[in-house]
C-alpha cells in the first residue's frame, strides 16, 4: 500500500520525466501544496498538485499498514479536490495555473473518482494515478 510520500514521490519522478521542475515537494506532515512544478522553458506553466496516499504512514495510528476506508478516501478526495478547486479559481496574467490530484491508483479511489469525472472534466483538474509499482498514469484534459 502506498502512503502519500510514495504517491509524492512517484509524481515528482514522472514530472521531471515531463520536462518540469520540481519547487515544492511537501511531506504529509507540512502544509502547503504538496507538489509546486513548472515547465522547463515555460515558466508560466505551473501546477498544484495535492496528494494522497491509501494508508497511514505513521504507526501509532489505528490505520497504519491497514488501507483507509470508503469514508476516509471519501474524506481524503473531497479535501483534495477543494484545494485544486481553490488553484483553478486563482487568476494571474500571464500565469497558466494548472491543478492536479494525485492518488493510488486502487479500486476504491477509482470508483469514487469516476463518480464526479465530469466536474473534475469540466473545472481541467488533472487526476495522477500511481500503481503500487509506483508507475504513473495522467487522466487529464489537457497536456502535460
Amino acid at each position: 500500500m502506498l502512503v502519500e510520500s510514495d504517491v509524492v514521490d512517484a509524481v515528482c519522478g514522472f514530472l521531471k520525466s515531463q520536462g518540469y521542475e520540481i519547487r515544492q515537494k511537501r511531506s504529509p506532515s507540512q502544509r502547503g501544496h504538496d507538489i509546486i512544478a513548472v515547465k522547463r522553458g515555460t515558466p508560466d506553466r505551473v501546477l498544484y498538485i495535492e496528494a494522497k496516499g491509501g494508508t497511514s504512514s505513521k504507526p501509532s495510528t489505528k490505520r497504519y499498514g491497514k488501507p483507509f476506508d470508503g469514508a476516509q478516501i471519501r474524506v481524503h478526495v473531497a479535501e483534495a479536490l477543494y484545494k485544486a478547486a481553490t488553484v483553478v479559481s486563482t487568476t494571474g496574467p500571464s500565469v497558466d495555473l494548472r491543478a492536479g490530484l494525485a492518488l493510488p491508483a486502487t479500486d476504491r479511489h477509482r470508483e469514487l473518482m469516476k463518480r464526479i469525472g465530469p466536474v473534475l472534466r469540466q473545472l481541467e483538474i488533472a487526476v495522477f494515478w500511481v500503481s503500487e509499482n509506483r508507475e504513473v498514469q495522467l487522466a487529464s484534459s489537457w497536456a502535460l
